[in-house]
């Protein structure tokens, strides 16, 4: 194979991300009225977040072409234009707002997992959810008219109220990213330390989807504090140093997002037509293995995995008596393996014999507990 084709580009993910990247330059325009309210401190955050629209675009549809992925993406826009669907959407509200803020599947884990991410995806989804707006130019800030004490706060080109500048929201507004800075750093010490202690996650992470991810967070997070440190008790010494290191450590993240883990934020919505799909198949009672009776696959999975398979040209799995693989049970599975090696261990070495499946359960299940 070509050392070099794995950096060929797929066509069709390469114009919906050219389209998408498109679409939010032309929001931009419409949301700053062409450019009048933009503000030239910010245009480099500004041609970096479209260079990272389409990177996270790109992949992101490369991600939903792949033939599972799709599976379930085909699957969840019928659902969602269906009249099941509608009556689904405030479970479909419900479980994102488990996956997205609470992440209670990841509490199942560990607490420090937990914690980890969850002051991650916080922090994150705060810092981002002010950022863009402000980089965009459909939110801004100038004095109340000739009034310097006031601020007014503007959306989309309109007023959106003011406040006094020595008021609790006045503080809210210009320290709110120094909060999500900190939960930012906090979780990442937190995954730090995980990542010392867990043997097996020291075992398996690697720098550039693992480290690197995070000490770009931290770098994003401490320049930014030092900016507010700088011009709160320091007079501004150095203001423009670190604002120049806060925009490159910025710059750098936002060109990393569809690498490594980061990329996971765009991922993690897509886990709500999942547990739907998932849901769906419980309702409706898992299908019993072929062998030993046993209650093991959801009926809409197992359509749906013959198809792929078919897709795939993955067919030819099937056992004598025309039992498909996707019939037996984990369990049967491990014993037809199992029976396989014996048959191997014992001489008859026949890559093409054909390995009897088990019938009858085992008389010692405990040996071979699941």
């Amino acid at each position: 194979m070509n050392p070099l084709s794995r950096l060929e580009l797929e066509p069709r993910p390469l114009a919906r991300a050219a389209l998408a990247t498109l679409a939010l330059g032309g929001l931009v325009a419409l949301g700053n009225g062409g450019g009048r309210w933009l503000d030239p401190a910010l245009l480099g955050y500004l041609i970096a977040s479209l260079f990272a629209c389409f990177g996270v675009a790109y992949r992101y549809f490369t991600w939903l072409e792949r033939p599972a992925t799709a599976m379930y993406w085909r699957w969840t826009l019928r659902t969602f234009l269906s009249v099941r669907g509608l009556r689904a959407l405030p479970r479909v509200g419900l479980k994102l707002l488990d996956q997205l803020f609470l992440q209670r599947f990841i509490g199942k884990r560990s607490i420090k997992r937990w914690g980890a991410h969850a002051c991650l995806a916080w922090g994150c989804l705060l810092a981002f959810s002010v950022t863009f707006p402000l980089v965009f130019g459909w939110v801004r800030f100038t004095s109340d008219g000739a009034n310097a004490d006031r601020y007014q706060a503007w959306l989309f080109g309109m007023p959106a109220g003011s406040f006094p500048l020595g008021s609790a929201t006045a503080f809210i507004a210009f320290h709110i990213l120094d909060l999500a800075a900190l939960m930012v750093i906090a979780g990442c010490v937190l995954a730090f330390l995980r990542r010392s202690t867990d043997e097996g996650d020291a075992a398996t992470q690697r720098f550039d989807l693992d480290i690197l991810p995070l000490l770009l967070l931290i770098a994003v997070s401490a320049t930014g504090l030092l900016l507010t440190a700088s011009e709160t008790w320091l007079q501004g010494r150095n203001f423009g140093t670190l604002a120049f290191l806060h925009e490159l450590t910025v710059i750098l993240l936002l060109l990393f997002l569809p690498f490594g883990k980061l990329f996971h934020i765009v991922q993690r919505p897509a886990q709500a037509g999942v547990s739907l799909y998932k849901a769906e198949g419980d309702a409706q009672g898992l299908l019993p293995c072929r062998t030993c009776a046993t209650p093991f696959i959801r009926p809409n999975h197992r359509r749906d995995l013959e198809r792929l398979w078919l897709e795939l040209g993955l067919d030819g799995a099937r056992h004598p008596g025309g039992i498909h693989h996707l019939d037996l049970c984990p369990r049967c599975r491990r014993r037809l393996v199992m029976g396989a090696q014996s048959l191997r261990l014992h001489g008859a070495f026949d890559p093409f014999a054909e390995v009897p499946l088990p019938v009858e359960p085992l008389a010692d299940p405990i040996s071979f507990r699941s």
